[in-house]
């Protein structure tokens, strides 16, 4: 399980940073999203918001696969979630340019590399009257003492959304 050096550089997207073998530099993000489930729980939740984005990529052309990131980006989910293990992840797949099943495909891949018996995911879909379909997970530790109790207030978020 070969993957990248990575660094934490905190701020107010929680950023990790690692550069790959092309020299395309990710950032990796974890943007607090706790106001979705503001008012709809007796508890508050600590929720971010997963975003890889590329931050920069001195070639300019989409970088090649690499499978060095999967277990980069797994590493990086580890070490967030040592921070706070009730904390939890939403992951809304990029559908700006309808590639958004693509990534979602990807995602769910990467998961798996980290997942294991110590995290769930629960997938939700949003379709919009223009057919547009919007994927969204929801990750937590399989221990969290809320759990049951977040997971129907995403899948309502969701169902909600798609009215």
């Amino acid at each position: 399980m070969d993957k990248y050096d990575y660094i934490y550089v905190g701020g107010e997207n929680n950023s990790f940073y690692f550069i790959t073998d092309n020299r395309v530099v990710y950032e990796v993000k974890f943007k607090d999203s706790s106001y979705l489930f503001d008012g709809r729980l007796e508890f508050p939740v600590i929720a971010f918001e997963f975003i890889l984005e590329i931050e920069e990529n001195p070639d300019s052309v989409s970088p090649p696969l690499d499978n060095k990131i999967p277990y980069t980006v797994a590493a990086i989910f580890r070490d967030f979630f040592a921070k706070n293990d009730e904390q939890v992840i939403i992951y809304i797949c990029d559908s700006s340019d309808s590639r958004q099943a693509i990534r979602r495909r990807k995602f769910n891949q990467w998961v798996e590399f980290f997942k294991g018996n110590e995290f769930l995911k629960i997938d939700a879909e949003i379709v919009e009257s223009s057919k547009i379909t919007y994927y969204n997970s929801l990750i937590l530790k399989t221990n969290h003492p809320n759990r049951q109790t977040i997971i129907d207030v995403f899948i309502s978020l969701a169902d909600e959304q798609e009215k």
